[in-house]
């Protein structure tokens, strides 16, 4: 086993094979904020290999997170388990942490993934955390073609499209979901700088993205849609706490629903926590069905950690 670190053309490589293990899993095994840290030179990418041979593993590692994948082609021989090994003593090294540390190290096991559960159990983790996607029937999505704003808004509340290149937007987007997702380990932690590397991607469309404005012009929520070909995800939603319990989140569901149907998706998703049972009944109220879990395991006295693995 080889590893070896990253340079300006490992970031491809490692494109192509979370690709493909996205294609063979329906889901994407790295998530949007490991990839920003590494675009943003906060974690560092590593490509595995047996000898010289083809890299045919990623794993990301640094700022107390590790990811793990493993091409479709090349899972089953031992890749996963040697490439995990290498990632677990790197975090470790990383966060200072020793054999005696008393923190851990966290990683997630997506879908039905009966061999990364294995390897995860072997190497000392136990599950401690759920995530669920959830999918909507694309022909329950609005058939009446109906403008997302002209939705009539709670009243005292106003919708807008985020204003492409806005700082002001881009800054009250990021602290209503800080505020929204304050005990969420990922979600909460999105910063201005990572919003605006989101909105360089190929996929985003500023007509996708919705801010809720309340009393006085002042953020109280958003809503975000990702779309890709033949899928739109609700990539984020949230309402601020001081404006919860006001019926926010559903009307702002309605507004994703309707901008969805415009992009006439084959696939409607999305993803919550498993324990957020509020999100999850609103959800389901509006037709959604949980179609797959995940679950975060944990490995104590190791380093800081929150990792995706599909090995």
């Amino acid at each position: 086993m080889t590893s070896v670190p990253a340079s300006s053309g490992d970031l491809a490589i490692a494109r192509a094979i979370i690709a493909a293990a996205e294609e063979h899993d329906g889901a994407s095994p790295v998530s949007d904020q490991a990839m920003l840290a590494v675009a943003q030179g906060q974690r560092e990418l590593m490509l595995f290999g047996t000898d010289a041979a083809e890299p045919t593993a990623v794993g990301i590692v640094g700022d107390g997170e590790v990811d793990l994948v493993v091409h479709p082609k090349h899972r089953g021989h031992g890749i996963g388990t040697a490439a995990l090994t290498e990632l677990v003593a790197r975090g470790s090294a990383s966060t200072g942490s020793g054999s005696g540390s008393s923190e851990s190290l966290r990683a997630w096991s997506h879908g039905d993934n009966p061999a990364a559960d294995a390897i995860l159990t072997r190497t000392g983790f136990a599950p401690v955390r759920s995530l669920f996607r959830m999918a909507l029937d694309p022909d329950l999505l609005p058939s009446d073609g109906r403008d997302p704003a002209a939705l009539p808004a709670p009243e005292g509340f106003v919708l807008r499209n985020y204003r492409a290149g806005n700082a002001a937007d881009a800054a009250d987007w990021v602290r209503v979901n800080a505020a929204a997702f304050a005990d969420h380990p990922e979600q909460g932690r999105i910063t201005v700088a990572d919003f605006n590397l989101i909105t360089h991607e190929n996929w985003f469309d500023p007509a996708d993205l919705f801010i809720l404005a309340g009393p006085g012009g002042v953020a109280a929520g958003s809503t975000w849609i990702k779309t890709t070909p033949g899928e739109s995800e609700l990539y984020a939603i949230g309402v601020h706490p001081d404006h919860a319990g006001h019926g926010l989140g559903r009307y702002l569901l309605d507004v994703t629903l309707a901008r969805m149907a415009h992009h006439q998706p084959e696939r409607v998703t999305l993803y919550v926590d498993g324990n957020n049972t509020r999100a999850v009944k609103m959800y389901e109220a509006a037709g959604f069905n949980i179609d797959s879990r995940s679950r975060q395991w944990e490995r104590p006295a190791m380093s800081v950690a929150n990792a995706r693995m599909d090995a």
